[in-house]
């Protein structure tokens, strides 16, 4: 779990603009401030275990809602978090710098489907299938339909 914190921690600017998000909306998602998620993606601040949960659960969420607006982002967490150790290093590498080069947009002129299509269609070029959800992302998106009910 400790080496799945510090990769989710190195990888949060990505993850968070490949979920559509401003710092703001995923501190606002989690109940701290956008302050407090500048500090953990500039290494100010260590991410506690806690907020590990509380900011793959609103990822696992975000993706289990919205599966076809999100399967960058559900690649990314695959490759960057869960299961770096299954991918190439250098397509893995490849993918991060498009993923970095292609999720302003979403802001500037495409719609959050629009980037996550074509980064998942490059990745599949590449030969890299975008692996399904972990057995850990499906126990905490299940756990936050069963909180909903």
């Amino acid at each position: 779990m400790e080496n799945a914190i510090k990769r989710l921690q190195c990888n949060l600017l990505l993850l968070r603009r490949a979920a559509g998000w401003s710092a703001d909306t995923l501190g606002k998602k989690i109940g701290v401030t956008r302050q407090t998620i500048n500090n953990i993606e500039l290494g100010r601040s260590d991410l506690t275990q806690p907020l590990y949960m509380a900011i793959r659960l609103v990822m696992d969420q975000e993706i289990t809602e919205h599966p076809d607006e999100t399967e960058m982002l559900k690649g990314l967490l695959d490759m960057l978090v869960d299961n770096p150790e299954k991918y190439d290093p250098d397509k893995t590498e490849d993918l991060k710098q498009e993923a970095e080069l292609i999720t302003p947009s979403m802001n500037a002129n495409k719609t959050r489907k629009e980037v996550s299509q074509n980064w998942v269609k490059k990745a599949k070029n590449m030969g890299i299938i975008v692996a399904a959800i972990s057995v850990v992302t499906t126990a905490i998106a299940w756990l936050a339909n069963l909180s909903k009910k």
